[in-house]
């Protein structure tokens, strides 16, 4: 994820001042340069989905689908280093009749879901922001994401570039209001988390898996929310614009999405994902998880409680994480 940053705008700023050739920062640079930093500023944070409608060329709402808005939930996070991501789920998705999903359940779990990371940039002067995707649900999606964008008060609606026959999406996003009074630890927590390793090993320490290739990052917010994306290499591209049953189980084997609210449990040591929203629907839905934790540096380490397999042998997942962009306080 270290593509095109927030950094690079500051970066252009320089070079194309007179400070860059010896000379001091004119008023006007100055003012430009504070007029991009605060509208980064109010980018920055984790905004729920509150409506998607689409509007025709003449800006009038036609009415919606039976698939459309209405029926989605939804989280975006931008983060003051310049990553985003962003997650939606339809409401109301059948669990799996098993264990595991069918070809048929894998398609309708991905259908109208949509999830992806990576960094942004801003265009101030043609009111866009786009995403440069580090990885997504869909595995051939285009890596540019442009928005344009209209921010009123806590609210920030964004528009893809308008369908041929002028047709055009609107999604618009709500600010979530920061954790009162957050913890020293709670704020420690905060910021992108990239994935160095996901493993699992036996009392012995005998490694029984490795994801090798994964990528990924686990996102904690200053609202006390966290977000999921872990993604396998070599993913191919759909070959029609919509997954068959069998690319939608493959896509559902190869990247996990889950998001919801964090609270931290310091005296013992342990955070609680509460799972609101997840990718793989399962058999019993999204419930609490449970990761002991450990911060050293810039290094977070969770593990969830131990398993056991057939023959016996106590199983320990170990997923490791390194920040990031700067450290994250509250806003």
């Amino acid at each position: 994820m270290r593509s095109v940053s927030m950094a690079s705008i500051g970066l252009f700023l320089v070079v194309a001042s007179p400070a860059a050739h010896g000379g001091a920062p004119t008023g006007q640079t100055a003012a430009k340069a504070s007029d991009r930093s605060a509208l980064k500023d109010r980018f920055v944070g984790t905004w729920k989905l509150v409506n998607t409608e689409l509007r025709d060329a003449r800006g009038e709402v036609i009415e919606p689908t039976p698939a459309a808005p209405g029926n989605r939930t939804g989280y975006l996070i931008y983060d003051p280093a310049g990553y985003m991501a962003v997650s939606i789920m339809p409401i109301g998705r059948t669990k799996y009749a098993g264990a595991q999903a069918t070809e048929d359940e894998a398609k309708a779990a991905v259908t109208g879901y949509a999830a992806y990371f990576g960094t942004f940039t801003i265009d101030e002067g043609g009111a866009s922001v786009t995403h440069h995707l580090q990885g997504s649900l869909n595995p051939g999606m285009a890596r540019e994401q442009k928005r344009f964008f209209e921010i009123a008060g806590n609210r920030l609606t964004l528009k893809p570039p308008a369908a041929a026959n002028g047709n055009q999406s609107r999604l618009t996003w709500e600010r979530m209001a920061d954790m009162p009074n957050a913890t020293a630890e709670q704020r420690r927590f905060v910021g992108f988390w990239k994935l160095v390793s996901n493993e699992r090993r036996t009392e012995s320490r005998e490694l029984v898996s490795s994801n090798e290739g994964q990528t990924g990052y686990i996102i904690y917010t200053p609202a006390g929310f966290m977000m999921v994306h872990m993604v396998r290499p070599n993913r191919k591209a759909y070959a029609g614009s919509q997954p068959t049953a069998e690319e939608a189980l493959q896509t559902l084997r190869t990247y996990s999405n889950y998001f919801g609210p964090f609270y931290l449990h310091e005296t013992d040591g342990y955070v609680v994902h509460d799972q609101i929203g997840n990718l793989n629907v399962g058999r019993n839905g999204p419930s609490p998880q449970q990761r002991f934790y450990r911060l050293s540096g810039n290094r977070l380490v969770l593990q969830p409680p131990p398993t056991y397999s057939a023959d016996g042998h106590t199983l320990q997942g170990t997923i490791t994480w390194e920040r990031v962009g700067s450290s994250a306080g509250t806003r």
